[in-house]
């Protein structure tokens, strides 16, 4: 039984709504990850600071925005560690 690797087919292709097909690579899609996070953060941080001014009424709204950008650098820092990692790891190899 042969087994093949995926490359860098996981990354590669995305076909956008045109039928065009996009490369990305793994350093874009981080970076839109990094700035989707970031997004969050200054999200959450004008709702509460909204929420505190009275702007803001509907506090389920404030907490729904500050879980979400919670959660999202929860996810960051995760990935941070895992690239940290395996960048160990490989330095570990021995050639």
């Amino acid at each position: 039984m042969k087994v093949e690797g995926i490359g860098n087919q996981v990354f590669s292709e995305f076909e956008t709504g045109k039928g065009k097909k996009v490369e990305k690579g793994f350093k874009e899609i981080f970076e839109e990850f990094l700035s989707e996070v970031n997004s969050n953060l200054l999200e959450a941080s004008e709702a509460e600071k909204l929420f505190a001014q009275g702007k803001i009424s509907n506090i389920e709204e404030v907490i729904y925005k500050v879980e979400k950008a919670e959660v999202s650098l929860r996810l960051l820092v995760e990935l941070r560690n895992k690239v940290i990692e395996s960048y160990q790891e490989i330095m570990r190899m021995q050639v």
